[in-house]
């Protein structure tokens, strides 16, 4: 009994498996349906693609019976190309190569199915190279102003972009460009100029190009005639005057900004010339000024022309240290300070703006005698210890010392000093030596003699030497200013 029943478990499980198996034949086959025959597209009709970098078309083919695109551009490339034996439903990619021709091309695909009448067409254009050619104007424009020109060539629509109102008035502000290369002209009518020199660009852009070029009209004329190479009025340390020729289409005035007017002064010599006048450079690195041209009659949206100069010092420094933003000359142990000119009868002031040294430390003023000559000389020595020393010494001076006491605070509060060498009012034909610290006399020489009057050979005048000598290593002076006045 037990043998039947296993018998039978055999058999069930057996049949089972077969129809297991036939109704899996069965579902294969059936997957391409019978029924009417048909293919779905969903591509459009048509599309445009850039020349350059174009990105791919992509759409899908669904059907029950085998398909095929074909191309009749070689530049037009569908991917795939037909179905599939393991399927009849497909997304279709279409690449392109890049246009390289300044004309825009068309290919058409064409997708045919078995058994089905007729064809799917997609059109498919891709754009010409981007060409864009402008031939601008670059002659100046006249202040009175008028039409001037130029020209456009485009294979793709344009527009015109003007950067101000006075380039504004375009007779043609976009077109649509052409495949043939014609040149388009534009016109452009520019108004008179009441003011000074302006320009303004004309943008000319495509949606992928863009030309600029700038229109520059003459306006009011004012300017330096042939200026130098650096565009500046440069005056050597021993200048103190100079003409230069203006341009001008109109009156004209100079005017000195109130911040350079205590050393700079103007005149004008005629329509056409300049004179600048300096007082000698009592800084001790070179200083620049500035003088500003403007028509006499006020002239709205012209605000004039400034000329840029500068004036060089009068001394030649040597491992000093020097603050850029104030121009002013920090002296430490090393440092020197030497007169391009000589010192004669005059008078010597100096400005600090910071005294510190103390003891031993002494701030020397020599004047000394040019190599080779026994003229006269003489020096002044600044210090707490052992005490402040004026001398005179070689020809027409004699030797002669005078000094004073001063304590380390009294030389640390010291803002200026000056050394007088001038005709003495006692004694006609002699000079007379002082010195004054703040305003304040300290001590005085009366000459025996005017080297420079008696000697003139032997006296042709003193370099001025400024130094710390003796120096002790930290301890400095700032000096500010160093005028010099002559009085020969």
């Amino acid at each position: 009994m037990r043998k039947f029943y296993n018998h039978a478990w055999m058999q069930i499980i057996v049949a089972l498996c077969t129809f297991s198996f036939m109704a899996c034949q069965e579902f294969t086959i059936d997957s391409q349906p019978e029924g009417p025959l048909k293919i779905e597209v969903d591509a459009l009709a048509a599309y445009t693609v850039l020349a350059t970098s174009p990105s791919n078309v992509v759409f899908n083919v669904s059907s029950n019976t085998p398909w095929k695109i074909t191309s009749d551009k070689q530049w037009c490339k569908p991917t795939p190309a037909m179905s599939a034996a393991s399927s009849l439903v497909s997304e279709i990619v279409v690449s392109f190569d890049a246009n390289t021709d300044k004309k825009a091309r068309t290919a058409t695909l064409s997708i045919q199915a078995e058994g089905i009448e007729g064809t799917k067409l997609v059109t498919i254009t891709q754009a010409s190279k981007e060409d864009l050619v402008v031939i601008p104007n670059d002659e100046l424009v006249v202040a009175m102003g008028g039409t001037i020109s130029f020209s456009i060539i485009s294979n793709k629509p344009w527009r015109v972009i003007p950067s101000t109102q006075f380039v504004g008035n375009i007779d043609k502000m976009e077109g649509q460009g052409n495949e043939d290369g014609t040149k388009e002209t534009i016109n452009i009518i520019v108004p008179e100029n009441p003011a000074g020199k302006r320009s303004g660009t004309i943008t000319v852009k495509t949606d992928y190009q863009e030309y600029s070029f700038t229109v520059t009209q003459e306006g009011i004329v004012l300017e330096q005639e042939d200026p130098s190479e650096s565009g500046t009025i440069d005056f050597g340390w021993s200048e103190l005057e100079k003409t230069i020729k203006i341009r001008a289409n109109k009156a004209w005035k100079a005017t000195v900004p109130e911040e350079y007017a205590e050393w700079i002064k103007t005149e004008e010599v005629s329509g056409s010339e300049l004179k600048i006048t300096l007082k000698p450079n009592s800084r001790l690195v070179t200083r620049n000024g500035q003088v500003l041209l403007s028509m006499k009659e006020f002239v709205p949206g012209f605000e004039g022309v400034l000329l840029d100069l500068t004036q060089a010092p009068q001394f030649d420094l040597g491992s000093v240290i020097v603050d850029e933003e104030t121009g002013n000359v920090k002296i430490i142990k090393g440092s020197t300070i030497v007169s391009k000119f000589l010192f004669r009868k005059g008078h010597l002031s100096v400005d600090f703006e910071d005294v510190n040294f103390a003891g031993t430390s002494c701030l020397l003023f020599n004047m000394t005698a040019l190599s080779g000559m026994a003229n006269t000389n003489f020096y002044f020595r600044l210090r707490s210890s052992p005490d402040c020393a004026f001398v005179t010494g070689g020809t027409g001076f004699k030797w002669a010392e005078k000094k004073f006491v001063l304590t380390t605070e009294q030389v640390k509060a010291v803002r200026k000093l000056e050394l007088f060498v001038e005709d003495d009012p006692a004694l006609p034909g002699k000079l007379l030596l002082r010195v004054l610290l703040d305003g304040v006399e300290k001590t005085f020489i009366k000459a025996t003699d005017n080297g420079y009057v008696t000697d003139p050979d032997n006296n042709p005048g003193q370099r001025i030497n400024i130094k710390l000598d003796p120096a002790i290593d930290g301890e400095y002076c700032i000096i500010k200013n160093v005028t010099y006045e002559s009085l020969d």
